[in-house]
């Protein structure tokens, strides 16, 4: 799964109509009134900020399926800002530039289109199957069974911060075979890398963000270069054994793969567990459905999945002239596409503001669709599965504090930040 980068101004003239705004605060504690809106009143909606949202289920898969549009240039957007940074730079005698970011993340395949995106995809995928995510599963329950262990006899934690933000990190850790000890600074390296994807990043920041760059690609050279000499029964060396034919992955394809992989494997299955987990809080008649009923654990976490997308948008860029909805989007448009408006479409969903672990035929949009569907969604249904399941089993009357939740700013990553629950100490 990854975000994207809403490249907006700040702020935008209200005109008459719709003014569909996702900066506005509301928006970040409740999206879903929001995207009714813009779903009935104008869903191929052209904000005053030149960009189009896009609301209802078959836009949204429309534009993600279609070849006429492409992702997100997000090397091409830290070019641009690498000018206005040296610029800033040479007035102030400071030479920082983004070299470093741009290198990375040119080679992150959520960027590429094909044929690069097919080829580095297609490695990823046999370096995956190698070391299939299903073996994870054991590993997975064991880390949440240790992480509730520590807090079970205090009878109140923050679920974020004491598991959802720690479950994924520990798993992409194992995933990977990144040692214990160096664990902690890989994702202090990696939680400010993720930044790239958020809308409200300074010059400044971005300048922080490539000496970080700098750190964690020189720590993972050398990481690869002990892989090489002695293999073993981790991605990294997997993603070194891959190819394709006599294809491979480069040095400098591997090292940014990795920090992908790491970045996006641990934020978005963060949120997940974090939605997921308050939305069954929040429902005890579906959670105690679940605990009854372990066998539904894989049509929950697809319910959960649609019912608060971790991510809510992506976005992409025309490439020609294409009529969607009556309206005309014109080559070099942005599109931003609300994913967590698709998922709550009543004409695909019946009743979609329910919570329904039951659900069938549910083809939602939080993995998005067609040629970049997230490569990773395997292993964060497997973690939310297992997460899940030992959660409720050894908390069963969880109950969350008043007031005392907190979202993260951003534009198009719904998580938590702060989720303090209270529990019978056992």
């Amino acid at each position: 799964m990854t975000a994207t980068v809403l490249d907006t101004p700040a702020a935008a003239p209200q005109q008459a109509g719709l003014f569909f705004n996702p900066r506005d605060p509301n928006f970040n504690l409740d999206p879903y009134p929001h995207y009714r809106r813009l779903r009935e009143q104008d869903p191929v909606h052209r904000s005053p900020w030149g960009v189009w949202f896009v609301g209802r289920y078959e836009h949204v898969r429309t534009v993600l399926k279609d070849r006429r549009f492409r992702v997100q240039d997000v090397p091409g957007q830290l070019r641009r800002r690498n000018e206005l940074l040296q610029r800033q730079r040479i007035v102030a005698n400071q030479p920082d530039n983004l070299d470093a970011l741009i290198a990375n993340s040119e080679n992150w395949f959520a960027f590429l289109e094909a044929p690069d995106h097919t080829r580095l995809r297609k490695l990823v995928s046999h370096a995956f199957q190698k070391r299939s995510v299903e073996r994870m599963r054991e590993h997975i329950r064991r880390c949440a069974r240790d992480l509730l262990d520590r807090v079970r006899q205090r009878g109140e934690m923050d679920l974020m911060k004491d598991f959802a933000s720690i479950l994924p990190q520990n798993v992409i850790a194992y995933l990977l075979g990144i040692p214990a000890s160096h664990f902690p600074q890989c994702v202090a390296w990696a939680e400010v890398i993720g930044r790239i994807f958020d809308p409200l990043v300074s010059l400044e920041e971005y300048a922080r963000l490539n000496r970080d760059s700098i750190e964690f690609m020189d720590y993972l050279r050398g990481l690869v270069a002990e892989r090489r000499r002695e293999p073993q029964d981790d991605l990294i060396s997997a993603l070194i054994e891959a190819r394709d034919e006599q294809d491979r992955l480069s040095e400098a394809e591997l090292i940014s793969i990795i920090i992908l992989i790491f970045g996006a494997g641990e934020e978005t299955v963060v949120s997940l567990l974090g939605n997921g987990s308050k939305a069954l809080i929040l429902h005890p008649e579906q959670q105690a459905l679940l605990r009854a009923r372990p066998e539904l654990l894989p049509s929950a976490v697809d319910e959960l999945l649609r019912y608060d997308a971790p991510l809510q948008m992506t976005s992409r860029t025309a490439l020609e002239d294409v009529e969607l909805g009556g309206k005309l989007i014109r080559a070099g448009d942005q599109v931003y596409v609300a994913l967590g408006s698709a998922n709550r479409d009543p004409d695909q969903y019946p009743d979609p503001d329910r919570l329904d672990i039951e659900r069938e035929r549910n083809h939602h949009m939080s993995f998005a669709d067609g040629p970049h569907y997230c490569v990773g969604a395997p292993l964060a249904r497997i973690e939310a599965e297992e997460a899940f399941r030992v959660l409720f089993e050894l908390l069963p009357d969880l109950q969350i504090l008043p007031h005392q939740q907190r979202f993260r700013d951003h534009t198009v990553l719904r998580c938590m930040t702060t989720l303090p629950v209270r529990f019978t100490p056992r």
